[in-house]
């Protein structure tokens, strides 16, 4: 182990510490996602299935509550809702990574995991990003001696050095694929793909797909997978431009495309939606989403979970020890070229004391006052029209969630929360099977919302999963009241559970 790395070690041993024996810490962080043990982290990293376990890697800074050096964190799991701190992974500590350990991912090779990662390196021209590779045994790893294992030279046209990164590796009928994103000449974002007998020499294949329309320059942390028989393309745009109707926001945007990967030709052909020709969508509408990827477990699910904060506004209090967590993990389906999500079925085994109601047209119902925040509701409405408002409160301060069914949107505002950040507020279009591209949606009623709420989080799956809406927040007060306000003319109707540990 590296001076670099027993650092990291030493530093997260004694952020754990501090808050092993923290009432008020222990109260700030979420019950059943996964949150840093401290300092900082950003993107989800080798989420994968080695040694009858879960891992989750993740992008990771244990000095501050701020982006710093990247190294990899690490996380085990049986069930995907409680996570075993691990030894840190990789830290800055050669020639190719000193000014990073960037993104990446993790496979099962010959009898060892795997983790393909991106190397923050500098020369003479500025930085420069290329691919490196580390072998381990599901506590400790190793990077090869050859590092990196792809850079320039690979490639066979001039592009934008410090943009090539996000490694996605799978197997393939005997070989390793990847696939990066890249920053082209001209400023638009790229995926490249390369194939590799051994994991040690890498030929370069092609260029896969590419920004078409100008609407985005960097394409961040490229996901690939199989699902229900056609190839699901996930990646996060750089400096995308609002379109309310597709559900696009400016800035950071994760977005999915599904179709058909050429192996020979190295082309993805992509699917186009049927409700408006269009090929890509968003994976979630909620300001807090960025950088998912997936996994493929062994029982035939595939799992998916992202970075649960927004790059353009954070909004950590000044007195937090720790900063950032991760979506809870979703299990993926595709339905007529429409990604669904739900929520992973393991949750079910955590939720307790069950109770339903029903709110008159018109009327107000307190669900619960001064408890934690870690709960599931659902709700459900007949209406066509109307608003239903569901309000989390604790002292001064305040969430709302709002469901406007006269011009079929939901919004978030956590405005008169502890920390608004510079986007307190979005509102999207709800997507039906009707009509998931969000215009002129004639589904007249019958509408299905699950919340999920974990202490400073609200994931919301709409109508079977068919769009999700996940925004964070944070209260002084760990106690809230929840209340929902019925303002449509027909009753809701309502099924809530706690979430709690097993035994």
């Amino acid at each position: 182990m590296t001076d670099t790395l027993l650092k990291a070690q030493k530093k997260q041993d004694e952020l754990t510490g501090i808050i092993a024996t923290s009432e008020e810490i222990k109260d700030q962080r979420p019950l059943f996602h996964f949150a840093t043990p401290g300092g900082w982290c950003n993107d989800p990293n080798g989420f994968s299935e080695f040694a009858g376990k879960i891992h989750l890697f993740y992008q990771y800074h244990p000095y501050s509550t701020q982006w710093g050096p990247m190294h990899w964190g690490h996380v085990t799991s049986g069930d995907f809702l409680k996570w075993q701190l691990e030894p840190v992974a990789l830290a800055p500590d050669c020639e190719a990574d000193f000014k990073g350990c960037f993104s990446g991912t993790a496979i099962e090779y010959e009898g060892k995991h795997l983790l393909a990662y991106t190397g923050v390196s500098e020369n003479e021209e500025g930085e420069v990003q290329n691919q490196c590779l580390a072998f381990g045994d599901g506590k400790n790893y190793k990077k090869v001696s050859s590092q990196p294992v792809i850079t320039a030279r690979d490639i066979p046209f001039d592009y934008i050095h410090a943009h090539f990164r996000d490694p996605k590796i799978w197997k393939k009928d005997g070989k390793i694929y990847m696939i990066c994103g890249l920053k082209q000449k001209d400023g638009k974002g790229c995926l490249v793909m390369f194939e590799s007998a051994d994991a040690k020499k890498w030929t370069y294949k092609g260029v896969i797909d590419s920004s078409r329309d100008g609407l985005s320059t960097m394409w961040e942390c490229p996901d690939i997978s199989v699902v229900n028989g056609k190839e699901l393309l996930i990646f996060s745009p750089q400096e995308m431009k609002e379109n309310y109707q597709l559900g696009f926001h400016d800035g950071n945007n994760s977005i999915y495309v599904s179709g058909k990967l050429d192996y020979e030709k190295c082309i993805f052909t992509r699917e186009r939606r049927p409700e408006n020709n269009y090929t890509a969508a968003l994976v979630d509408y909620g300001i807090d989403f960025y950088a998912p990827e997936s996994l493929q477990l062994s029982d035939g699910r595939l799992i998916m979970t992202a970075w649960m904060q927004a790059w353009e506004s954070y909004i950590t209090p000044e007195n937090y020890i720790w900063s950032g967590m991760m979506t809870l993990p979703r299990e993926l389906s595709l339905k007529n070229g429409r990604l669904y999500q739900k929520p992973v079925r393991e949750l079910e085994s955590w939720k307790s004391d069950a109770r339903a109601g029903e709110i008159a047209g018109g009327k107000n119902e307190c669900i619960f006052k001064k408890a934690r925040r870690h709960f599931e509701l659902d709700l459900k409405s007949q209406s066509a029209s109307g608003q239903i408002n569901l309000s989390l409160a604790g002292g001064t301060e305040k969430v709302m969630l709002k469901i406007n069914l006269d011009d079929k949107s939901i919004s978030f505002d956590r405005s008169e929360s502890l920390v608004a950040g510079k986007i307190p507020y979005r509102k999207a279009k709800i997507r039906t099977e009707e009509n998931a591209g969000g215009e002129n949606s004639q589904t007249g009623g019958k509408f299905k919302f699950q919340i999920i709420c974990d202490t400073c989080s609200l994931e919301v799956f709409i109508n079977d999963g068919i769009m999700t809406f996940t925004n964070i927040f944070f209260m002084s007060d760990v106690l809230s009241d929840l209340v929902i306000e019925n303002g449509t003319n027909q009753s809701l109707t309502y099924d809530f559970w706690k979430i709690q540990e097993k035994n």
